[in-house]
């Protein structure tokens, strides 16, 4: 069976590049949700073909102009010249897209599967969505330019973004590529909270699992719940996305460790579920207004 981080260099393996960052996350259904920033500083890198044709739709961002480039579907040309910065496209993998990469480049790649459309189509109620299209010369949108924008941190730190925050923000972008580009119609949602139970549950093994990696998918699940659901009714419950909520835990506990024990601060990182002290001081500076350090020196005098 194919790991996340094979699906993950196939679906970026035409390219020829400086640098690749990655996320990959669990969808709806037993679908992958993928982001791919590439990136090359030099000129003529040729020709970018997947490997072969297959029911997947890649959307594209551009964060920096591209001046010269071709892009080929079934082997016609369609498209030939710029694509300036903050540009967004879209490629149906069916047409056999083949682009010539004439410019250096810097793009965002949300690869978005037939399957997750249809799993998002079925969770709000409404028709599935047959394909995305966008213009071959592209278009600015300023949503999914938004979206690829939040992303790039995690993208720049990959070994420190969280499941749930990447799952998060990845659903969201494949619920607004299916209105955005597939003329999904708006679904009859009847907005919930969630039970005391159910509230209690959720924290409960959040807190149990503190130090772990926790994804939207299991916790959902434990619910009987889709992802989606869980997402909004937590927040409209809590006022709290999920991944905000565990950060705050996380801090709180780390806290805790440090005004009652002599612990390491590397060692309160782990214990707390951040991945390292980079991290934790990171977050911890934004959430409290001061260092780790300091906030430990100030309490303990």
């Amino acid at each position: 069976m194919e790991s996340d981080r094979q699906y993950a260099q196939r679906q970026v393996r035409q390219f020829k590049t400086d640098s690749v960052a990655q996320i990959v996350g669990s969808g709806l259904g037993h679908s992958k949700l993928l982001v791919s920033r590439v990136k090359r500083d030099t000129p003529n890198h040729g020709f970018a073909t997947p490997a072969q044709p297959d029911a997947v739709f890649s959307v594209l961002v551009q964060l920096r102009s591209q001046e010269r480039r071709e892009l080929y579907l079934d082997d016609k040309l369609v498209h030939q010249g710029s694509f300036q910065e903050r540009t967004v496209s879209v490629v149906n993998h069916w047409h056999r897209p083949k682009a010539n990469l004439l410019s250096a480049f810097d793009t965002i790649i949300f690869t978005v599967p037939q399957s997750e459309l249809n799993e998002v189509a079925k969770d709000q109620g409404v028709r599935p969505v047959e394909t995305l299209f966008c213009e071959h010369e592209g278009r600015i949108d300023e949503t999914v330019w938004g979206l690829a924008q939040s992303l790039i941190p995690a993208l720049e730190r990959p070994d420190e973004v969280g499941l749930m925050y990447a799952e998060r923000v990845l659903l969201a972008s494949t619920v607004y590529f299916a209105h955005a580009f597939g003329r999904m119609k708006q679904g009859v949602y009847k907005s919930h909270n969630l039970s005391p139970n159910q509230v209690h549950r959720a924290m409960e093994l959040m807190r149990d699992q503190i130090e772990a990696d926790l994804s939207l998918s299991l916790l959902s699940s434990e619910l009987d719940l889709t992802p989606r659901q869980f997402i909004q009714a937590f927040r409209r419950t809590t006022g709290e996305t999920p991944d905000s909520w565990m950060r705050h835990q996380r801090v709180e506990q780390a806290k805790t460790l440090m005004r009652l024990t002599t612990t390491s601060m590397s060692c309160i990182a782990t214990r707390c579920g951040f991945r390292n002290e980079r991290q934790f001081t990171r977050i911890f500076t934004a959430m409290v207004g001061v260092t780790p350090n300091v906030w430990r020196k100030h309490v303990l005098h």
